[in-house]
């Protein structure tokens, strides 16, 4: 259907338009691209109006009426014949979705709500408010879902390459230059995420955040640091004295995350100290993201500002760790000098049955267990890594070990080998250096000695 837009300032027709009889667009019967007459205003030399095209869709089922498809504001009568030739072979072939007239934005607000009610992590939940009021939302609000194309999400990931100015994006408000390319593919997730939700209800029939987009940058790939079992005794000698020692004694031996080690129970270790249960895990979270539900402390009712107690994020989280030797020995004596500083503050001692705390039993802040991770590193001249890099050297220590790969996955809390052996592809250098000359050995026995 042609309409009228003219122009405010233009004298306006003493009597309505008269319409010229609609007329069918090509196909089918259910259908019709109709036009009225072109409208002429005085002192303005284009002609106004669109095209428009309406569809039956056949019954609601919510209704039990019949649903009609219209669309409208094409330019040109072949730019409406094409869009109705597109719309009628989806409703042939059972691929045509309704999306309701639904904006990016809109479904993108659904969606954060519909997210929060189902109880997602409130870390995850930041992280995806965080990307929608950032990009997605300025960049593509206004635009319908059935509109949405590859090439809209490509052109926003394209500026999250710009320099950052004037905002901290780095974790915990760290300030950087520029994005990496993994923080780029976070927000390509995010979206992803969001549209297979809205691919599930049958408001669009195809994801186009599917896949990797050309736009995001591909990033060298990191060589994993990981300290040689010399460099990480010297660590271990070098934080002895240190009230947090059996700490880093479990991270180097057992391979525990940051949060695992945070969230430990004494109850969580084997009644003989043979190994222990992953149940729990603390991460740092800003409070302005948690409920006043979450941010309550589940033993004591108070709030521990940033911490929230959780459990692993996955199946494969929630495992059975064993302790060698050593970090068995660390905690039973980090678990005397527990007593003792249990007793200096008598009542006022807040007991979480937390295996590493606080002098007083507050649970710890991750952050600042990275913060003083970092400060012993530097102290002790070692090659700077991070707290998370010491479970690559426990897991190289177990496979120069022998331990097989499938069980050295269950211990770290991969979510398959696959991923072990992705991550992990090489053990120790002295270790192999050692075994390949082992084996060139056998050649260069029976070879001659040369002058």
């Amino acid at each position: 259907t042609r309409t009228d837009t003219g122009r405010p300032d233009a004298p306006r027709p003493t009597r309505p338009a008269e319409s010229s009889p609609s007329r069918r667009a090509n196909p089918p019967n259910n259908s019709h691209a109709a036009r009225s007459r072109k409208i002429e205003v005085k002192g303005c030399r284009k002609a106004h109006g669109s095209w428009s095209f309406r569809v039956d869709a056949g019954i609601d089922t919510d209704t039990g009426k019949r649903k009609q498809v219209t669309r409208s504001g094409f330019r040109t009568r072949d730019e409406a014949e094409a869009e109705l030739s597109a719309t009628l072979a989806a409703l042939n072939s059972g691929m045509w979705t309704d999306d309701k007239g639904t904006t990016v934005g809109e479904w993108l607000k659904q969606w954060l709500e519909e997210t929060a009610r189902m109880g997602a992590s409130p870390k995850t939940l930041a992280n995806y408010r965080g990307h929608v009021r950032d990009l997605w939302t300025p960049q593509l609000g206004r635009i319908k879902l059935r509109d949405l194309r590859r090439s809209h999400i490509e052109k926003a990931i394209a500026t999250l390459s710009d320099p950052v100015k004037d905002r901290k994006v780095g974790n915990a408000g760290r300030r950087v230059e520029k994005r990496s390319p993994a923080t780029i593919d976070g927000y390509r997730r995010t979206v992803r995420a969001a549209l297979s939700a809205a691919q599930r209800r049958g408001l669009i029939t195809m994801n186009p955040a599917v896949g990797r987009l050309d736009a995001i940058p591909r990033g060298a790939t990191r060589e994993l640091s990981i300290w040689q079992p010399d460099q990480t005794a010297a660590f271990l000698e070098h934080v002895h004295a240190d009230r947090l020692s059996a700490l880093y004694e479990l991270a180097a031996y057992a391979g525990l995350r940051r949060g695992e080690l945070c969230g430990l129970r004494w109850h969580d270790l084997d009644g003989d100290n043979l190994g222990l249960r992953v149940r729990q895990t603390i991460v740092e979270v800003s409070s302005s993201q948690l409920s006043r539900e979450q941010a309550t402390c589940p033993v004591c009712g108070e709030f521990h500002v940033g911490r929230l107690f959780k459990e692993p994020k996955s199946r494969a989280g929630r495992r059975w760790v064993p302790l060698a030797t050593p970090a068995r020995d660390a905690l039973l004596k980090h678990r005397e000098a527990q007593e003792s500083e249990r007793r200096d503050f008598g009542a006022d001692y807040a007991d979480h049955d937390l295996v590493f705390s606080e002098v007083d039993g507050i649970p710890l802040r991750p952050g600042s267990v990275t913060a003083a991770f970092e400060a012993h590193v530097k102290a002790c001249g070692l090659p700077v890594i991070r707290l998370h890099d010491s479970r690559h050297g426990a897991c190289s220590l177990l496979l120069a070990g022998g331990v097989p790969i499938d069980v050295v996955q269950m211990i770290l809390g991969h979510a398959s080998p696959t991923v072990t052996r992705q991550v992990y592809a090489h053990v120790l250098r002295a270790a192999t250096v050692t075994q390949v000359e082992a084996a060139s050995e056998l050649l260069t026995k029976f070879r001659p000695m040369s002058d």
